[in-house]
């Protein structure tokens, strides 16, 4: 039966088969629903006509990519072909060319169990279970401590590590029956520059690496009694498939190891990163809560990239999709016919951080099921039962955990297990100064995307935009620039093609005096700097201020000083 892949986006790895005609866009009533901001709600149309899988734009705001190139007009699917819609990338799979038939002549069955005739002993025995542990760990660092595990037991040593780095150093990703080791530099230069597994009496050294590379790390084992041969060959081929399971993983992730910028450069923002860089340092689990569209999940993705675990997985779990999908994605999933287990969310992220999106959404008795796990510090296990896994839990949500608590939009045990660092996400109108500066930063890259140049604010529009209230936040404030950088690439922008809930939303409402206070001396100060020409100390005397005081304000008010002649 022909079927469509989700490689990436919101429904990354399912499968959905094609019996008919399928929708996909944003709506829920489509037959592939896509939470994403960039997919229209009825986004385009693949059916089956004919033995023939034929797929059309239904008219979408962005586009559907086949291939690379945009869909204009119906064309038929090919085996392989891929879909791009929105954030998700989908592949078309055809129906399968194997079948299902009554056979005659096959002489005579024999069959036995699996669990029989797999090897369960020896040194085949070994290197299979050794095998299916790398290959069914969830990331980097899982593999590593895998790989130590699995060599500690296979050469019977006391102690064992995997560790990352150079001759020069060496970073410890794991280590198992110590709390450290202590290496021979020779051996790891042999290792690591020779391509060497070496053996000195009780201590072996193999390298770290994959079919055509060169040696990223170290596997070392050390006992009282000396190695031999076979423990030498043991360490080299775990050194190998520990090599290759790495290399795989590190190929799946999108940015291994990557930093997350945090744009803004108000007093009271700064004080929030500020907060979050104390969190990141901090082992505990961190809550961050705000606003809709105040950056939660990006701030949660900044304190992870700055944390011990930056190289460890990032997972996300979006307790807002249905019941169902979320107690799969956070528990796993067991096997069925054509579908295989899925990992839980927790194992996946042994040696990173967790994120719990929304967590007030989550169903009451899968926050009873979690808050067990997170106690004991465990996981569901694909081949069944429960694994101690290393997470880093965070979570996002709309209050502080204790205000959820009293709404009973939390289980108690839950919030119990959840209690840490707390840090909130300012909604936009608390940092106005950093209205403009988000809108170039986000102008800029829209305008990339496109090759095309940003557009260009003028004085009023700039007044406009830090007046408006934003009641979605910084979500808003994104949407509102790409629409500018998409009409007016390289041109520029005046107060009057702002939409219209921005101009009348930036002069309605009541205003405190300390608002009114900040606008005022915000407006002299711009004032000044035209009638000065953009010369700071004409315009600070203008003023009746020092220059230093009027820098300070240019600042914390994000002013431009343009300097004209004449």
């Amino acid at each position: 039966m022909a079927a469509l892949l989700l490689l990436t986006g919101p429904q990354a790895g399912r499968r959905h088969e094609v019996t008919g005609e399928v929708i996909i866009g944003r709506s829920p009533s489509c037959t592939i629903s896509l939470e994403d901001a960039k997919v229209s709600r009825r986004h385009v149309r693949l059916a089956l006509e004919g033995g023939e899988a034929r797929v059309s734009d239904l008219g979408s705001r962005n586009g559907t990519i086949v291939n690379g190139e945009k869909l204009e007009a119906e064309i038929v699917l090919l085996p392989g072909d891929r879909l791009q819609v929105g954030d998700s990338t989908i592949l078309f799979e055809p129906t399968a060319r194997a079948s299902l038939a009554d056979r005659s002549g096959l002489g005579a069955v024999s069959g036995s169990p699996v669990e029989e005739l797999l090897p369960a002993a020896g040194p085949i025995a070994g290197l299979y279970h050794s095998g299916v542990a790398l290959l069914s760990a969830t990331s980097e660092a899982m593999v590593l401590r895998r790989a130590a595990e699995e060599l500690a037991r296979g050469v019977n040593s006391d102690k064992a590590a995997a560790l990352l780095g150079g001759t020069e150093g060496l970073l410890t990703a794991a280590v198992v029956g110590a709390e450290k080791v202590e290496v021979p530099r020779s051996l790891v230069r042999g290792a690591l520059e020779r391509k060497e597994a070496s053996l000195a009496g009780g201590v072996l050294v193999a390298p770290l690496i994959a079919s055509g590379g060169a040696p990223f790390g170290i596997l070392y084992a050390e006992r009282p009694e000396p190695f031999g041969v076979e423990e030498q060959r043991t360490i080299t081929a775990l050194g190998r498939l520990a090599g290759e399971a790495c290399t795989a993983m590190r190929a799946r992730q999108e940015d291994p190891g990557h930093q997350v910028f945090l744009i803004g450069s108000s007093r009271q923002f700064r004080k929030t990163v500020e907060q979050a860089r104390r969190a990141a340092s901090a082992p505990d689990t961190a809550v961050v809560w705000g606003e809709f569209g105040t950056g939660r999940l990006q701030m949660a993705n900044y304190i992870h990239s700055r944390s011990p675990r930056a190289l460890g997985p990032f997972v996300v779990v979006d307790c807002r999709k249905h019941p169902t999908l979320v107690e799969e994605t956070l528990f796993g999933r067991t096997s069925a016919p054509g579908v295989p287990p899925a990992s839980s969310a927790l194992l996946e992220a042994d040696g990173g951080t967790l994120v719990l999106r929304a967590i007030e959404a989550l169903p009451r008795h899968a926050s009873e099921r979690l808050a067990r796990l997170l106690s004991r510090r465990v996981a569901p296990s694909r081949q069944g039962g429960e694994e101690p896994v290393d997470v880093r839990v965070m979570v996002t949500c709309d209050a502080p955990l204790q205000t959820l608590l009293s709404r009973g939009e939390i289980d108690a045990e839950l919030a119990k297990v959840l209690g840490g660092t707390e840090l909130e996400t300012l909604p936009l109108r608390e940092r106005r100064p950093d209205v403009l500066q988000l809108f170039e930063h986000f102008a800029v890259r829209a305008a990339q995307a496109r090759r095309k140049e940003p557009p260009q604010l003028t004085p009023d529009a700039r007044r406009v935009l830090v007046d408006y209230d934003w009641p979605l936040n910084v979500e808003e404030l994104r949407g509102v620039t790409e629409r500018l950088a998409l009409l007016y690439a390289g041109s520029e922008v005046t107060a009057l093609v702002l939409p219209p809930e921005v101009q009348t939303g930036a002069t309605q409402g009541p205003l405190t005096l300390a608002a009114r206070v900040q606008r005022l001396e915000r407006d002299a100060i711009a004032e000044a700097l035209r009638t000065a020409r953009g010369k700071k100390i004409k315009a600070a005397a203008l003023l009746g201020i020092s220059r230093p005081t009027l820098d300070k304000k240019i600042e914390d008010y994000q002013l431009v000083v343009e300097k004209r002649r004449g």
